[in-house]
Order: C-alpha cells, then structure tokens, then sequence
C-alpha cells in the first residue's frame, strides 16, 4: 500500500506539470523561464516559499536540531524570520530592476546596470559555483527518502528516475511545471509535518519527556549567540540576493503582486514546530538512526501505520523535485543567455536545456559517489551568495560604483572567506562569511575611491 499511494501521488505531479501547459503550447524563452510575468501572487507564494519547504529543511531541521539543540534552532529561525520584512522591502525593488532591464536571470541585473561584460561572467560564475552542489544536494536526499521504502532499487537507478521526472516537468512547460507542483507538494508537507509532529508530541508524553522540549542540546554560550546573529542577518540578507529568488520574482505580474506574496511567507513558518517536535521525540525515545539525516523518516516509520509512510516518502521527494527543477531553470538560462548572448533565442533555448541536462547527469553521478568536495562548496552556499549583495544594493538603488570594483570585492570578499573557513578560524565567534563581507565593500570603496581620484587629476 505504501508503494501505492508513492507511485500515484508522484503520478498526479507529473499530471500537474502537463495541466500547466495548458494554454501554453507554444513558448518564448522568456515565457518558458520566467513565464512572460504573468503569475498572480498565489504563485509567487508557492515558488517562493519552495526555498523553505524543501527536502533539506525537511530532512536537515529535525536532524540538526536533535544534535544541537536551542543553539540551531536560534539561528535557523532567526534567519527566516527576518529574511521575510527584509524581503517585503527588497523584492519588489529586484523585481521592478529585472523590468527596467528586461531581465531573464540574475546576471541580467548587473549586466543591464554596469553594461560590463567581465563583471557579468563574474557573477555568472559565482552564481554556478554555488549551485552546482545543490542538485547533488537534493539527490542525496531523495535517496535517503526511497531507501525506507525498502524497494530493491540501485541509488543510480532512484537518481537517474528523478532526474528523468525533474527533466520531464522542465521540458513540458518551464517554470510553470514546478510551480504548479509546488501547490501540491506544499499541501502534502504541511499535512506530513504536522501529522507527524502531532503524533511525536503525544508520543513524547508517554515517556515522560515534555521538560526536554525546550532543553535539547547544549546551553548554548556567548559564542553560540554571537554566531547565531551574525548568521541570521547574513543569510537572511543572502536569502533575498538568491539567484533562484530573483529568477522566481521575475515571473511576477507587478511588484504589488511581490509584495503581497511576501506578506505571507510567515506562515509556512509553521511547520518549524513540528519538525521540532519530531526531533525532541527521537531524542527522548532514543529511536535508532541508520543514518544522521534519519531523524524525520525514522519517526514517521515509528509513528504512522505502514501505507502513510508512501505519503511521507512522496511528499519528501516532490520537495526535491520541485528545488532540483527550480535550479535548472536558474542555471540553464544563465549559461545559455549571459555565457552566450551573441546566439539567437532560439539556440540560446536550446543551449539552455542541453545545460540542464548535463547537470542533472553530473548531479546523479555526485550522488553516487557523494564527493567529499560537493559537500564541502554546499557549505559554502550562503557565503558565495552573500558576496554579491553590496553589486546587487547599487543595482537597486542605482548607487555610482565602478563594475571591477564589484567584481573584486566578490573574489577578494569569497577568497577571505574560504581562508578562514579552512583554517578553521573563530574570530569572535561571529560568521566568518561577515569578514569577508567586509573585506568585499572594502575592496569597493577602495576601487571606487581610486576611480574617482584618476577622474579628477586625468581632467586636470
């Protein structure tokens, strides 16, 4: 039975993803990337908040929080928590600079406003490096979803499926297909999370554990604390300068229609609780774990009858699904269009989906394999993607800065990042990524500085 309700809930996405061709038969670049701007906010919402309920939050939440307790939470909560009024302000400001310059992706930004192309292969690049780790990142989670389902099934078998469906949903109707599943997957993981949670509290009474719901983990200590607000600004800031974020607004009618989606991303905070809840019940119980991202799954096997687990199982993978196609479309055109502007649409079309499949083909192979140097860069996501916050601030509010100096600040800023990462530097216990922030907008101001100076002396 539970191979039954996994196998025909992930059919009726697949049904989703053909119903959201309808009326698109035939499509532009433009329209198949970012649909011409024409989704309302109740789509804008659904893509949006894929960020959060993604197969990592599903799977990593619980698991983090079972090792480390308040500190995690602290942080983890903290960051999205902030990320929504800062977006409420930001987003529509990125949306209506993706209309001034007619943009398809988020290197269309920069390139629209600076009009360098160094600087746009720079970000190009940066934008490729952190999201090349993604794909192999919600490959391995949909592995550790089907193996509780106990099928006699290779990983490369599972992965290369997935890959097909992913592939499948882009090829029918674009960004349109994994917005339309994010309607469903959503739903499914609200009524999961809090199915299980449900059952993990009552649970957690039977075994006398409600004092541990708040005292999980270690107390943690001043720099626990300073690192934890450091991480919530930076990644609630990195949160809005997100490729795939700016990719997602783009699809939007009007910047009203961005801002009213964003009033409501609070809400899918929701589920936050529950998966808590999940984590402190496997900590009281001491359920056994095969694997340390087995929090979720194992007290969903623990806790519902053996068909619901196909539930679970699906609503997981359509998570994974729907991230893994909502990066392809950011990295094909970004490839196709900024590394190759000079082709007509039609090649540039066809150059983008031939990127995504040889990145659905190098994903599947990294999951296999699970490159110790692919979990190393997943690692460095939010950090690469914070450099290009002070580009992205003059974008937006049009503030005068030279193009090298934004290119330079993103290398110098992500290169002292790197350093004190694998020296394992603690400079007072604050996110590492904040001094190469800092190290970023000196290098600017620098930049800037010395481009001013030679404009004066040069006309005198």
């Amino acid at each position: 039975m539970a191979s039954f309700f996994f196998v025909g809930i992930i059919s009726l996405a697949f049904a989703f993803a053909v119903l959201s061709r309808y009326g698109h038969a035939r499509q532009s670049n433009r329209d198949f990337f970012v649909a011409s701007g024409q989704f309302g906010t109740f789509l804008v919402f659904m893509l949006g908040v894929g960020e959060t309920y993604s197969i990592g939050s599903l799977l990593g939440f619980p698991a983090a929080a079972e090792r480390q307790g308040v500190s995690f939470v602290l942080w983890y909560m903290g960051f999205l928590i902030l990320a929504y009024p800062v977006g409420y302000f930001v987003n529509p400001l990125i949306w209506k600079a993706g209309q001034r310059y007619n943009a398809i992706t988020f290197a269309d930004l920069f390139q629209g406003h600076f009009k360098s192309p160094f600087l746009e292969k720079i970000i190009v690049f940066n934008v490729l490096l952190c999201l090349i780790p993604l794909g192999e990142l919600q490959f391995a989670g949909i592995l550790n979803i089907v193996n509780w389902m106990h099928w006699n099934i290779s990983p490369l078998a599972t992965t290369s499926v997935a890959a097909l469906l992913a592939f499948g949903w882009i090829l029918i109707s674009g960004i349109r297909a994994p917005a339309y599943v994010s309607v469903m997957k959503d739903l499914l993981i609200l009524l999961v999370v809090i199915g299980v949670g449900f059952l993990a509290f009552r649970a957690i009474g039977s075994h006398g554990g409600y004092t541990d719901i708040s005292r999980m983990g270690p107390v943690p200590d001043r720099q626990d604390e300073l690192y934890a607000v450091s991480t919530i600004i930076l990644q609630a800031i990195g949160f809005c300068v997100a490729p795939q974020m700016a990719t997602f607004l783009f699809t939007a009618r009007s910047a009203r229609v961005v801002r009213r989606s964003q009033i409501a991303m609070p809400l899918y905070m929701l589920m936050f609780p529950f998966l808590y809840l999940v984590a402190v019940y496997v900590h009281v119980t001491k359920l056994p774990l095969p694997a340390a991202n087995d929090v979720f799954m194992a007290a969903a096997n623990a806790l519902l009858p053996p068909w619901a687990l196909g539930i679970v199982a699906s609503a997981g993978v359509l998570s994974g699904l729907v991230i893994l196609a909502g990066t392809c479309l950011v990295l094909g055109p970004l490839i196709a269009r900024n590394l190759l502007p000079a082709v007509s649409d039609r090649i540039q079309g066809r150059s983008a989906k031939i990127a995504i499949a040889l990145y659905l083909v190098f994903s599947v192979m990294a999951a296999s394999h699970m490159s110790a140097l692919m979990v190393t860069l997943t690692s460095f996501y939010y950090m690469g993607i914070i450099q290009m916050a002070p580009g992205l601030a003059s974008v937006l509010w049009r503030i005068p800065a030279p193009p090298l100096g934004i290119a330079m600040g993103i290398v110098v800023g992500e290169s002292v990042t790197i350093s004190l990462v694998w020296t394992g530097a603690r400079v007072g216990g604050c996110n590492v990524a904040i001094f190469g922030l800092a190290a970023n907008m000196a290098c600017i101001a620098m930049m800037w500085g010395g481009h001013r100076w030679y404009g004066r002396h040069r006309n005198t």
